[in-house]
């Protein structure tokens, strides 16, 4: 395994300093055709931002380098036992959660017995408590403890464990020139890494059927590391805390502080007799992990060490100066208002029946989160600052490459950059609308979902008919999946507001013939022009989907109002806009990898902290409090009398069950009360964490765990695009107050005697 090969710098003796931006990944934002934002690591001058040395999310291969930092802050162990090649470290009781299938990372978890429980967040869990919850066993609302392993439930995803890390720069790269064209360098660059993938898993013999090789860029395409992910697909829920406890607060606390929410969920991994893994089966066994955490009931002060491990997905740290005025005055606020406009229909329609809560639940948590993020990323990125900040590095770099005479390789970086930008103004907002709008109308995606069968039926092809007929049947037996989850009153003001922000929103001057006469036709009028299509559309009903198949005639399709318009709609950007994106998309690409290759030759011994990219990452940093804004000082903790403050009977988000206030009011906190006699909740740490980093462990001083990271706060929203010491922290559940719900709370005390407390 090879490590990289840095030397530690003072960052005030280097120009500036940065971080570079890796791969192209997606979490909530997907990359589609929108710009990835130049997210560059060079080196930013001191005179404007002096950083700490707790910023940065390290790659596990970096840490050895960094021991004396960690240990000066209170760390009581070595790199090895964090991250070892050769033993059981720390990092074996971190897990990856990934989706079936496409085995997307979307959260962080952490073993906590010898028997593969592990902890993770309860909105990580949500859409698996969810997809188990009927309407007659609401374990979602209420809350699930299995008494015993016969009572676990599968769970809909995997989990991953990295096992190993490989530096393949020199196989993905090869002799590909950094100037040649940039299409022609991205072919070679994907046709070697397919490659290389194959011959990787080739190498692993049996045991390629149980991994994930993952080859990722890192320094924006500039270097590339192979993660090897054992992948367990047999989980089961063990246990969950009811919403009002594992969402307390709901979206009106959300990147807030303080927080009072018990926001985890519990999972046993099985396997094989060997500890291997296998699919769903009665005789599969509890995992034995190769390390599992012990729970700390010691508690924390403030300035204790802390230090977090798990997936973060993408920061975008230092954007180019042009990127953040795209964000700040265009791109973020539409996207806050669109997601708001969908949320409150949402809302109002929850409030009034729990079967459609529970049917809506995850959907609502899923935009709310980043519309939260980014209503508050365009409120701090629209200020006075970043822009200029951005556009000082940017002449920086441009006058070391003309004292260095390094035009002909890197002189047109920032003039690519300002054309780049300046398309995505014009257009880049068709493939976010299809992301934030079209896919949160269930009736438009309805309609989407069967734009390759009509594809198939059009052709004179008679494979792709017989292929037609084939998924003729899968889509005739699929109906009652596509409206599961469905709820008309909710639906159709949906549908509304999606047409209204696109037709009010977007440059109509490159929409279809048929969306320009539809414009005309309603003039405004957007409620009857979503009742209109509703009317007429056979995606909107199961009823009226299933005759429409039934009858099985192309011209049913294509005629259909609702498919005609989701399908010219997509048609903008992957037909008529196609070329001028594409185009735009190599313009910015080969900037950001240009402009990185020159932050690494102007710095070549300094080590660099690449953003995050959805690999394993450390953070390390303290407990610790901080100040808001004038005369507002916040505790590091908070304890159960928070709860009791914000409970409100019956309320869509600090409602709390009756039994936990009584207990809590009872002061009943046996073994979990911390020395002062409370029950904490939830604490603050300085680490440097963002979305992916949910459910990590937080870890104290011996490697013990100390809580779960679940979210940031809100003074640091924008933390993705610079990291603010004086006040990003990260926000925690406490492991005590987890304890004490399983125990207490829940009565799960079997679950409790397989987990080692230190005391």
């Amino acid at each position: 395994m090879n490590r990289y090969d840095f030397k530690i710098i003072d960052v005030a003796n280097v120009p500036f300093f940065n971080h570079l931006c890796a791969p192209k990944v997606s979490i909530d934002t997907m990359k589609k055709l929108q710009i990835k934002i130049w997210a560059l690591c060079g080196f930013l001058f001191l005179s404007h931002i002096a950083l700490k040395a707790d910023e940065g999310m390290w790659p596990l291969t970096m840490i050895a380098k960094l021991e004396d930092k960690m240990q000066a802050r209170g760390l009581n162990l070595t790199a090895e036992d964090i991250y070892s090649i050769n033993q059981s470290s720390l990092k074996d009781g971190v897990v990856r959660l990934m989706s079936p299938g496409s085995g997307r990372m979307f959260c962080t978890g952490e073993v906590i017995s010898d028997q593969g429980l592990f902890l993770t967040n309860h909105h990580c869990g949500y859409g698996a408590i969810q997809s188990l919850s009927t309407d007659e066993d609401n374990i979602l609302r209420n809350g699930f403890w299995a008494k015993s392993k016969d009572q676990e439930r599968p769970a809909n995803f995997h989990i991953g464990f990295l096992r190993r890390i490989e530096e393949v720069t020199s196989n993905v790269v090869g002799d590909l020139s950094a100037t040649m064209g940039e299409e022609a360098r991205k072919k070679g660059i994907a046709d070697n890494i397919s490659g290389l993938k194959k011959q990787l898993l080739n190498n692993l013999g049996d045991d390629a059927k149980n991994y994930q090789v993952d080859i990722i860029a890192f320094y924006n395409d500039n270097r590339y590391m192979a993660m090897y992910y054992e992948v367990y697909k047999d989980i089961r829920l063990v246990g969950s805390p009811p919403e009002n406890i594992g969402k307390f607060g709901g979206e009106a606390d959300n990147w807030r502080w303080p927080r009072h929410t018990g926001d985890f969920s519990m999972f046993r991994i099985y396997s094989d007799k060997a500890d291997k893994p296998a699919r769903f089966a009665a005789e599969n066994k509890p995992y034995k992990p190769k390390h599992n955490f012990k729970v700390s009931l010691k508690g924390y002060k403030e300035g204790d060490y802390a230090m977090i491990m798990g997936y973060p997905g993408t920061t975008q740290r230092y954007t180019y100066s042009e990127g953040i005025k795209y964000l700040g005055s265009k791109q973020r606020p539409m996207r806050v208002a669109l997601r708001r406009s969908i949320m409150d229909v949402y809302e109002v329609e929850m409030k009034r029946s729990p079967s459609t809560r529970l049917k809506y639940s995850n959907k609502l948590a899923g935009i709310g989160n980043y519309w939260n993020k980014f209503n508050g990323e365009a409120h701090d990125l629209s200020k006075p600052g970043l822009y200029e900040k951005s556009k000082t590095r940017e002449l920086a770099f441009e006058k070391w490459v003309r004292d260095n005479k390094k035009e002909d390789t890197y002189g047109n970086v920032t003039s690519l950059y300002d054309e780049a930008y300046l398309e995505l103004n014009k257009i880049g907002l068709f493939p976010v609308y299809f992301s934030d709008g079209i896919r949160n109308s269930q009736a438009m995606m309805n309609a989407l979902n069967f734009r390759s069968y009509v594809a198939l039926m059009s052709s004179d092809d008679d494979a792709k008919n017989k292929q037609a007929n084939a998924m003729h049947d899968q889509m005739l037996q699929s109906t009652g999946a596509m409206f599961k989850e469905y709820v008309d009153a909710i639906e159709l003001p949906v549908l509304e507001q999606v047409l209204k922000h696109i037709y009010m929103d977007l440059d109509n001057s490159h929409f279809s013939a048929g969306m320009k006469k539809m414009g005309a036709k309603y003039k405004g009028d957007y409620a009857n022009m979503a009742q209109d299509l509703w009317d007429k559309s056979g995606f909107t009903s199961q009823a009226k989907l299933d005759r429409l198949l039934k009858k099985n005639k192309l011209k049913c399709f294509t005629k259909d109002p609702l498919y005609v318009f989701v399908n010219d709609y997509v048609d903008i950007f992957v037909k008529t806009l196609s070329k001028r994106s594409q185009a735009n998309r190599v313009k910015m690409d080969r900037a950001e990898r240009l402009f990185t290759a020159g932050i690494l030759e102007m710095n070549p011994t300094a080590i660099i902290a690449p953003d995050a990219n959805a690999s394993m990452r450390l953070s390390y940093g303290q407990v610790l409090s901080y100040d808001s804004r004038d005369a507002v000082e916040y505790n590091h903790f908070t304890t159960s009398e928070g709860i009791l403050q914000k409970f409100v009977p019956n309320d869509f988000e600090f409602d709390a069950p009756s039994k936990m206030i009584d207990m809590l009011r009872n002061k009943d906190f046996g073994q979990y009360a911390d020395a002062d006699g409370t029950l904490h909740t939830c604490f603050l740490s300085n680490n440097d964490i963002t979305g992916g980093n949910s459910g990590s462990p937080v870890i104290n001083a011996d490697g013990h765990l100390m809580g779960i990271a679940f979210d940031g706060n809100w003074e640091a929203i924008s933390s993705d695009f610079a990291f603010i010491p004086a006040v990003q922290r990260t926000i925690s559940v406490d492991i005590r107050y987890v304890m004490w719900t399983i125990d207490k709370w829940g009565g799960a005390s079997n679950i409790i005697d397989e987990i080692d407390l230190v005391k």
